[in-house]
């Protein structure tokens, strides 16, 4: 009977640990900080499951402008070969909630309802926390512009570090170098289909130089929630994702929010909270993503 029970328990921890190990991601909009930091959650699956998400920040700023840090999956709905990046680089077996507009239509929710600002006069000012196409691609940009009517002003701005410039506009798989989809390329994942339109080329300005140090201040911006920084994150000989990606950190309320989730980062102030790109921003979850 001893033996049966002792069984019995093992089997028990053996069921309990697997349900721990599946993710529980969250989906739609959560709010980070009340009425001043939201975030959308683009959805990606694997097989007909939730895989991982990538993750769309928005933060008011001052008077009618709106920061965006993230861009989610873009036109990425079916499964497909060779109808959209996602699949080139990550195979046919995944798809997303997408179209694009269907996690843009979730921000400027956010934006007209929550931050009660109105379409025609906000000014847009999107971040890009690396150069993968999960975190910056054309599509999303364009929603904003020809399906919601975002004016298209002279000081909107996409913001970029200086070292991931080049892969994020390239618009060639891994930037015309071989071999590629091969995720040992550094190139590997940037955007390229459907390509970037010229007028949204010209929104992107660099930030920073080439050898920031981690943790390192290229930008500030001022908010309803306080001052952001954007800061560097680490580099790829340091154990980083991209040599351009970064983060933002929020003094007062003790924030970071993480441009990349799986590699190494950089120092974090103690008692400080850090929040990704990708998962959940509550809780934990075992998804992946970069």
């Amino acid at each position: 009977m001893r033996y049966f029970f002792i069984v019995g328990i093992f089997l028990l921890l053996i069921l309990g640990c697997g349900k721990r190990e599946l993710p529980q991601l969250n989906d739609g909009t959560e709010t980070v900080v009340e009425q001043s930091v939201y975030v959308v959650h683009s959805m990606i699956y694997a097989d007909s499951l939730p895989w991982t998400t990538s993750n769309i920040y928005i933060i008011k700023g001052t008077g009618d402008t709106v920061w965006i840090y993230g861009s989610g999956y873009g036109d990425f709905a079916d499964m497909c070969s060779d109808c959209n990046d996602n699949n080139y680089y990550l195979g046919a077996k995944f798809y997303g909630t997408g179209p694009a507009i269907a996690d843009v239509n979730q921000v400027d929710s956010v934006i007209t309802k929550i931050f009660d600002l109105h379409r025609d006069s906000v000014l847009l000012q999107f971040i890009v926390p690396h150069y993968h196409n999960d975190h910056i691609n054309n599509e999303f940009i364009d929603a904003f512009h020809n399906i919601l009517n975002y004016p298209l002003r002279s000081d909107e701005k996409i913001w970029i570090h200086a070292n991931d410039a080049y892969g994020a506009i390239c618009n060639e798989p891994c930037c015309g170098t071989e071999p590629c989809p091969d995720k040992k390329n550094k190139y590997y994942g940037v955007p390229f289909h459907p390509a970037w339109q010229k007028e949204y080329i010209n929104l992107f300005t660099k930030m920073g130089v080439t050898n920031d140090a981690c943790n390192a201040v290229i930008k500030t911006f001022t908010s309803s929630s306080g001052e952001w920084q954007i800061t560097k994150a680490l580099a790829v000989e340091n154990g980083g994702h991209t040599d351009g990606t970064v983060n933002l950190h929020n003094n007062s309320l003790q924030l970071r929010i993480a441009g990349t989730k799986s590699k190494k980062q950089c120092p974090l102030p103690e008692g400080w909270r850090m929040i990704s790109v990708h998962g959940n921003v509550s809780g934990d979850d075992n998804s992946p993503g970069e």
